[in-house]
């Protein structure tokens, strides 16, 4: 009907659900790809999205959705908590809300550093699993993205500039926190 992919059989049940009053058309869903490398934030993003019947569309399949459609969830899809109260802290905490789909989360229920906590609020933020290429602007190849350890942006090795053949160890940051975060100079240890 609106053209949306999703990665996997539940996050298509949710939207046809959520959008489509529960008319599913296609019975053909894509089968994910792993990450490009897993850090510990990622692990948790992931088990979110498997444990969840709300999964999500890939950036490049919303042809058809207008994103004004999208309203952002009062509840962290961790913690069940809202702003008023993250469940696992018991304090007041703000929610981040995903630009694509709406779903919601703690920044500490999603282990986000200080730099991204700051950094979040200065673009249209992606969860995981709408995660795209800041560059390319496409969730293809979506084992080849790299995640920034200071933003959380998305990044293809091959987009970047001199392009990656492979991740790199330890932590990331694309050129725009190297610039914001560390004065223009990589963080030592960082290739």
């Amino acid at each position: 009907a609106c053209g949306a992919r999703y990665k996997t059989r539940p996050g298509l049940q949710y939207h046809y659900n959520h959008f489509h009053n529960g008319m599913i058309e296609d019975e053909t869903v894509p089968s994910p790809r792993p990450p490009a490398r897993a850090s510990s934030r990622t692990a948790v993003l992931k088990s979110l999205v498997a444990s969840s019947s709300g999964t999500v569309a890939e950036k490049s399949g919303r042809s058809g959705m207008d994103k004004r459609d999208i309203s952002a969830n009062n509840y962290c899809d961790f913690c069940l908590g809202d702003s008023e109260e993250n469940k696992k802290s018991n304090q007041p905490e703000e929610l981040v809300s995903c630009s694509d789909c709406g779903r919601s989360g703690h920044p500490t229920c999603l282990q986000f550093t200080a730099n991204m906590i700051i950094s979040v609020k200065k673009y249209p933020w992606q969860c995981i699993e709408c995660k795209s290429c800041g560059l390319c602007g496409t969730s293809d190849n979506d084992d080849q993205l790299l995640f920034c350890d200071d933003c959380d942006r998305g990044y293809h090795m091959y987009c970047l500039n001199p392009p990656l053949s492979e991740p790199p160890e330890g932590n990331w940051s694309c050129h725009l926190c190297i610039e914001e975060f560390h004065g223009g100079k990589k963080p030592q240890g960082m290739q």
